[in-house]
């Protein structure tokens, strides 16, 4: 997949990501958990902001860019999947989620975002892309974790 392709891919990944996690912290009964969905969204437009300014450049016949929010995000190298075993998630958001099917449609869309970005840094030649997609799955990874963390202090591991 070329990076023009991957970047549009990740720019609707990171886009359904906000309107999503947006959606849930409206509907959230848990306080806590409605305003890290906020704390979400709010990283999901900031990536998206970061992808944009890449695709931009790129469309314009740079090069890659130097993203500088994302020099603090130490890359993760993990090969395996992020999901524990048996665990159940969806797909879809639905009307009236409950606080387990938010937090389980946001794990699933981490997982998603996490697998485009780390796979993307390891087919890239380019060490300034490589370097993005590699800080992009380790935010990718720290929202998975801090969802995980959620869900299993409100439902347990896993249901």
């Amino acid at each position: 997949m070329e990076a023009r392709e991957v970047l549009m891919k990740a720019l609707r990944l990171e886009r359904d990501g906000k309107e999503a996690y947006s959606r849930a912290a409206g509907c959230a009964r848990d306080p806590e958990t409605a305003e890290m969905f906020r704390t979400l969204a709010e990283d999901e437009q900031n990536h998206h902001d970061y992808i944009q300014r890449q695709l931009d450049a790129i469309q314009a016949g740079q090069a890659w860019v130097p993203i500088p929010e994302l020099a603090g995000i130490e890359p993760v190298d993990k090969e395996g999947p992020i999901f524990p075993a048996g665990m159940k998630v969806c797909e879809e958001l639905p009307a009236n989620a409950s606080d387990e099917d938010a937090l389980l449609f946001g794990l699933n869309a981490e997982v998603k975002s996490h697998e485009l970005y780390r796979k993307s840094a390891a087919q890239t030649d380019n060490p300034d892309g490589r370097k993005m997609f590699e800080a992009l799955a380790a935010a990718e990874q720290n929202h998975f974790d801090l969802l995980m963390m959620r869900y299993e202090s409100l439902f347990g591991y896993p249901r």
